[in-house]
């Protein structure tokens, strides 16, 4: 098992909620550290990791070809695919309006925080060939239209036969009952 956690590209979600660069680059460190912690703690409660399992910063895949190739192809499909680029300008706008509730993103804000997305979209389409697996899960914490679209086959976007994705979510405790 391997966990992403989104790093360096969450410059592009900070600037886009008008940050200047330098404090961009402060939340994201700190939130980096947040998550990535937060990762570690919840692995070892559970029991894990295993051998061969592994943590992993974003920037870390970058520079690995099948990502490479992946985020080209995502480029490409964002300008060719009008279904594609509108439900990712609508996922940016819903990660914005929830950093700042009270604000409507702008088209340049939309745009700017769209460059996270395209950076996290290689793993939706092809992280057994990024992990070099035979085949692989993306799981995703929340309902995600845009995953959705990808995985209906109605982009251009082509996703790996080895290329799954499924939505989890914590169980709730409380709304457990047991019988006797």
């Amino acid at each position: 098992m391997d966990v992403v956690v989104p790093d360096a590209a969450l410059i592009h979600t900070f600037t886009a909620l008008g940050y200047a660069p330098d404090r961009a680059a402060g939340k994201v460190r700190a939130e980096i550290n947040v998550l990535r912690n937060r990762v570690e703690r919840a692995w070892t409660a559970a029991g894990g990791p295993r051998g061969g399992d592994g943590v992993h910063l974003m920037s870390e895949l970058t520079d690995r070809a099948a990502y490479r190739n992946a985020l080209a192809e995502c480029e490409a499909a964002l300008l060719t695919d009008p279904e594609l680029r509108a439900a990712c300008r609508a996922a940016s706008r819903e990660v914005l309006l929830s950093r700042r509730p009270a604000t409507e993103p702008v088209e340049e804000e939309v745009e700017t925080g769209l460059r996270y997305l395209l950076a996290e979209l290689p793993f939706f389409i092809a992280s057994a060939d990024i992990f070099d697996a035979p085949s692989s899960l993306t799981f995703y914490h929340r309902p995600f239209p845009l995953a959705d679209l990808i995985f209906s086959r109605r982009t251009r976007l082509a996703v790996s036969t080895r290329q799954a994705y499924a939505l989890i979510r914590p169980v709730d405790h409380a709304l457990k009952t047991t019988t006797r």
